[in-house]
């Protein structure tokens, strides 16, 4: 089962041995594993806006994922297909692909919100 990420930590600076800057920022993955994200620099300002702009794009990340999962499959499937699929796979293939999501999927799903898609075949 997918979680949603999420910080656990602001973020912490250290100066180590060599006299530089280290910091670290704890966050669960979609997983639920927990993981560090880690920084290094000469000074401890410059870990801190390393640390600061981290956190400000895995917020938006954060923000964008919510957002998509309320969108409708077809919106949301069509796009992974352009983007994700259509560049690692020949001509025939997405088409294959494009024509079973068309004609087998958003008839019957397509109009539905990612988010109420749940595995298993049941549909909120």
């Amino acid at each position: 089962m997918k979680m949603q990420r999420q910080l656990l930590t602001t973020g912490t600076t250290s100066k180590n041995k060599k006299g530089r800057w280290d910091g670290s920022v704890w966050y669960l993955d979609e997983f639920g594993e927990r993981k560090r994200k880690s920084f290094s620099g000469k000074t401890q300002a410059e870990v801190q806006n390393r640390i600061k702009d981290y956190i400000a794009n895995f917020n938006e990340e954060v923000q964008s994922l919510n957002e998509t999962s309320n969108c409708p499959l077809r919106e949301g499937m069509q796009n992974w297909l352009e983007v994700f699929k259509y560049p690692s796979l020949q001509r025939t293939g997405y088409d294959r692909y494009e024509v079973t999501a068309k004609y087998q999927i958003y008839p019957y799903i397509g109009d539905k919100a990612i988010s109420d898609i749940k595995g298993g075949g049941y549909i909120e």
